[in-house]
C-alpha cells in the first residue's frame, strides 16, 4: 500500500513531467497544419527533454556533493571529540 509520502512523491513527479511537457510543446509545436509532427518539431522536442534531464541529473550530482560536504563538515567535530575522549 502507498504511503502518503509515496503519493506526495508521484504527485511532485506528475507535476513536473507535465510542467516540462508543456513547456517543450508549448516552444516546439508550432504547425497545427498538418497531423504529423514534423521533423524540426521533433529534434526541437527531445533537445528540449534532453536539457532538462540533463539539469536534473546535474542538479541531484551537485546536491549530493552539497550534502556530502555537510556531513564530512558535521563528522570532523565528532570525529575530533572522539578522539580526545579516547585519549583519556
Amino acid at each position: 500500500m502507498a504511503t502518503e509520502t509515496d503519493l506526495k512523491t508521484f504527485r511532485e513527479f506528475l507535476l513536473q513531467y507535465n510542467a516540462v511537457t508543456e513547456h517543450c510543446f508549448n516552444n516546439c509545436v508550432v504547425d497545427f497544419s498538418k497531423r504529423e509532427v514534423s521533423e524540426k518539431e521533433n529534434l526541437c522536442t527531445k533537445n528540449c527533454m534532453e536539457k532538462f534531464l540533463k539539469a536534473g541529473q546535474r542538479l541531484s550530482m551537485r546536491f549530493q556533493e552539497h550534502q556530502m560536504l555537510n556531513m564530512e563538515a558535521q563528522g570532523a567535530p565528532i570525529a575530533k571529540f572522539l578522539q580526545i575522549t579516547n585519549k583519556k
